[in-house]
């Protein structure tokens, strides 16, 4: 069985794995927090995977009949569903019926193994676990001093033991059991559950990790499970900071792991928008969706950031940016230099009843989207333009 992988990365994975296979993969995330990872082949077929990404889901017949109905609608050739958790009985008898392609980690070892795709996995095994999350924490500004993963053995496991021991989902509370559909709730004055903590510590200790060292692992684990998520955007609310109006934002991003452009986003809707003293409208029975990007060139050349590439997908129909006469939120024409990190920001033009937009790119650059609910979806530029 393939390691356990943070949500993103497992996602991600699923996505190289394709385009080792010969697909042009797309991403999207769904407002219930799984994904589809959308394959198209140079002979015309078209593939997706419906993604449950973290360790918790339970993939169910209701699971697998909506995507067998979604698959016949859109004309999709091959059609796998692929989770860290597991498959209901119903469920998996539904995909043997419909033709529906199930992955679980042991599945994909066995994918993984005879299809000589190893390198492709330790490029993630490598880099996941307690290092990624140790990353992420000093994004935040948690104090996690350098290398200390290093220090640990097997941390990755470590982590994951901890996390079923706690028994805590994304928001701090007891397992999931239905991969976000619903659950029971954890009991938080399970005077048990501190014993399993600290036999589970005990055992991490007897690994010959340092004792100063426990303390910081513990609190980690709560992190992973109450507080990492919504503090860096890694599953918070699909709307960006304007109340609970407007529609469900998702993002499509055009690479996982090998991109070359990180774009890191929040969104929100307005009814018209003030830049610079400046006052602007949307047309009739349309509101602004106003997007801000904080965008990091990791290649090693120079790239330009296409603003006409960028759209918006509602109801099935592409809305390209809406220009906005004397201002720009595209600097120096997108032009990014190797390891340059810049915001920028786009306005579109959406109907006013859209219930969801998702967020396109259809330029060549190999590039992911981040939500990042820390940024705060302005239009800006400055005084002397």
């Amino acid at each position: 069985m393939i390691p356990e992988l943070e949500p993103e990365e497992f996602v991600s994975f699923l996505g190289d794995l394709w385009r080792e296979r010969g697909w042009n993969v797309s991403m999207k995330e769904r407002a219930d927090e799984t994904h589809f990872v959308i394959g198209k082949r140079g002979d015309g077929k078209r593939g997706v995977i419906y993604v449950f990404p973290t360790t918790t889901a339970t993939v169910t017949e209701r699971h697998l009949k909506q995507f067998v109905t979604f698959c016949r609608k859109r004309g999709i050739d091959v059609a796998v569903v692929a989770t860290q958790g597991a498959f209901a009985e119903g469920a998996q008898r539904i995909a043997g019926q419909r033709g529906v392609h199930l992955l679980d980690r042991e599945t994909l070892e066995t994918t993984v193994s005879e299809g000589g795709f190893d390198d492709l996995l330790a490029q993630y095994t490598e880099t996941s676990g307690l290092a990624a999350v140790f990353e992420r924490l000093r994004d935040v500004g948690v104090p996690v001093p350098e290398g200390l993963e290093d220090r640990l053995p097997d941390v990755g496991a470590a982590v994951a033991g901890l996390r079923a021991t706690v028994g805590l989902t994304a928001d701090g509370s007891g397992d999931e059991s239905d991969g976000g559909d619903g659950g029971t709730d954890g009991d938080p004055g399970d005077g048990s559950r501190l014993d399993r903590v600290t036999d589970r510590l005990g055992g991490i200790a007897s690994g010959s990790v340092p004792a100063g060292v426990i303390p910081v692992v513990l609190v980690v684990a709560f992190l992973i499970g109450a507080t990492v998520g919504p503090a860096v955007g890694l599953g918070g609310g699909l709307l960006g900071p304007g109340g609970d109006a407007g529609p469900g934002v998702s993002a499509m991003s055009t690479a996982g792991a090998n991109a070359t452009v990180d774009a890191r986003w929040n969104a929100e809707t307005r009814d018209g928008l003030s830049v610079n003293g400046t006052s602007f409208e949307p047309p009739d029975g349309q509101t602004f969706l106003l997007v801000r990007l904080n965008v990091t060139n990791g290649g090693d050349s120079p790239i330009q950031l296409q603003q006409s590439a960028f759209a918006v997908e509602v109801a099935g129909q592409r809305y390209g940016r809406q220009p906005l006469e004397g201002v720009t939120g595209f600097p120096s024409a997108g032009l990014f230099e190797p390891g340059e990190s810049r915001e920028v920001w786009i306005v579109f033009s959406i109907p006013a009843d859209a219930e969801s937009a998702t967020l396109v790119y259809d330029g060549e650059l190999r590039l992911r989207f981040e939500r990042d609910t820390s940024i705060t979806p302005e239009a800006t530029v400055p005084d002397d333009g």
